[in-house]
């Protein structure tokens, strides 16, 4: 969605300078071509002279950088590091951890946790067994919500408007093939009303077998997804059907038990 426009407010002025740098740094799509201020200042409802200066500000912390003859701007790196910092100091990361851990380590495979993000999940924790024989990921890494078990755990668990907006976005992407892909999400997704967790066998990468769960937060307002996999070099496609969906919606109901009984909520402790 679109950053909201700036409204007047009696907020502290650091306060609204943050907020509207934060709109500036949003109004960022991974596949543009750089911006200049006057498409900023379209995206985010800003002044063109409050996103001049913001911008600005932004490309000399190195958030932001200038490319081309015209002064327009990109993304900096410094983005990442925000982004990773932002992920790794989530209260629900360190109630999830041990947890995570162990199933990750009892049953040699990688254990996940996302949020979406667009058409994505990002990985906001991951485990993996001392020996796993998977692909190792990390915090902010990004799947396809449509073709993984934890995106599709996810979705599942979105509100009616919500999942029809995640959808909409899906097919937009999908161009052509909208039709096909959606049936066949929404053939998943029926599958995970009747057994509570979805499993991809092959879905986004042939070689890897996972299952998804979702997780609910802050008495349902914040889903979130789980899953734990691994590469199939044989493995049994019962034992995710049979052992681990159930073993991940047991995990699924102890974080959200935990996060309750120390009261934090997804953003704060």
């Amino acid at each position: 969605m679109p950053p909201a426009s700036a409204k007047e407010t009696s907020e502290p002025t650091e306060v609204v300078s943050l907020t509207r740098g934060l709109a500036i740094l949003r109004a960022f799509h991974a596949i543009d071509a750089p911006l200049g201020n006057k498409e900023i200042a379209t995206r985010t409802g800003l002044a063109k002279a409050t996103v001049a200066r913001l911008s600005y500000t932004l490309a000399q912390m190195g958030y932001l950088r200038q490319v081309g003859p015209h002064g327009q701007y990109h993304l900096g790196d410094k983005v990442t590091h925000l982004g990773y910092a932002l992920l790794r100091s989530l209260p629900v990361r360190r109630v999830a951890e041990p947890l995570m851990q162990a199933l990750a380590d009892k049953h040699e495979m990688s254990v996940a946790l996302g949020i979406g993000d667009g058409t994505r999940m990002i990985y906001l924790h991951y485990c993996s067994g001392p020996e796993t024989v998977t692909m190792r990921l990390r915090v902010g890494y990004l799947v396809p919500m449509a073709r993984t078990a934890i995106g599709r755990a996810y979705l599942w668990a979105l509100d009616d408007e919500r999942r029809q907006e995640c959808i909409d976005a899906i097919r937009s992407e999908a161009g052509e093939n909208a039709d096909s892909v959606e049936a066949e999400l929404r053939a998943e997704l029926a599958a995970v009303e009747e057994r509570g967790f979805s499993v991809s066998f092959g879905s986004w990468r042939r070689d890897i077998f996972a299952v998804g769960a979702p997780v609910w937060l802050d008495q349902g307002h914040t889903i979130l997804a789980l899953n734990c996999g691994a590469r199939r070099l044989g493995m049994d496609r019962t034992k995710f059907h049979e052992t681990l969906g159930p073993e991940l919606l047991t995990l699924s109901s102890e974080i959200s038990r935990r996060m309750d009984q120390v009261g934090a909520t997804f953003w704060n402790e």
